[in-house]
C-alpha cells in the first residue's frame, strides 16, 4: 500500500469501526461538529472575531443537532442514567476497571456512555454561553460574565475532546489490531 494509500484506508476503517456504535448520519455529524469546534479554537487563536461568531452561529445548529439527534435515538437515560438512580451498569464498568482492565465495551448507561453524556453537557454550556456572549455583544453591551464562563465551558470541551478523542483512537488501534490478527 502506498503512503498517500494509507491515510484513506485508516480513515475508511475509523468509519467503518464508528457504524458499530453510531449510523451513518450521526458519524457525519459527530465528524463535522468536531471540525467545526478545531475551527472556533483557530479562529480565535488567530483572532479572526467575525469568522469566529460566523462559524459558532453555524456550530450551534449542528452541536445542538448531534445532540438532539442522539438523544432522540437513545434518550437521556442512556447518557445520564445516574439521574434516575441507575447506576448498575456504571458500577459495572467501574469494577472492570479497578480489575485492571482498560478497555472495557461500551454498554448503554455504561461508562462510555456517561462520558458521552458528559461531552454533551460541555458541548450545550460551551454553545449556549456563546449565544449568550454574541446576543449581549449584538445589544451593545458586552457581558463580561458570559464571556468568562464560555471560556471556561469551551476549555472543558477541549479537555473533553482530548480525552474522549484520545480514548477512541485506544479502542480503535485495539479493534484493528484484533482485526487484523484474526485475518491472519
Amino acid at each position: 500500500m502506498g503512503v498517500d494509500a494509507m491515510p484513506k484506508s485508516q480513515l475508511g476503517l475509523l468509519w467503518r469501526f464508528l457504524g458499530f456504535f453510531q449510523p451513518p448520519l450521526l458519524r457525519v455529524l459527530h465528524a463535522v461538529v468536531v471540525c467545526m469546534v478545531l475551527l472556533q479554537v483557530l479562529t480565535q487563536l488567530l483572532g479572526l472575531g467575525t469568522m469566529h461568531m460566523v462559524f459558532g452561529l453555524a456550530l450551534c445548529v449542528l452541536g445542538f443537532g448531534l445532540i438532539a439527534c442522539g438523544l432522540g435515538m437513545r434518550g437521556p437515560r442512556h447518557y445520564f442514567p445516574y439521574l434516575w438512580g441507575d447506576m448498575a451498569q456504571l458500577a459495572k464498568d467501574a469494577a472492570a476497571i479497578r480489575s485492571g482492565k482498560l478497555i472495557i465495551a461500551p454498554r448503554p448507561k455504561g461508562l462510555a456512555c456517561v462520558v458521552q453524556g458528559l461531552g454533551m453537557g460541555a458541548l450545550s454550556l460551551s454553545l449556549l454561553t456563546g449565544l449568550w456572549w454574541f446576543r449581549s455583544w449584538q445589544l451593545g453591551n458586552p457581558s463580561h460574565l458570559a464571556a468568562t464562563l464560555h471560556g471556561l465551558f469551551v476549555w472543558l470541551l477541549l479537555a473533553y475532546a482530548v480525552g474522549h478523542g484520545g480514548m477512541a483512537m485506544g479502542h480503535f488501534f485495539f479493534w484493528k489490531k484484533s482485526t487484523q490478527q484474526k485475518a491472519q
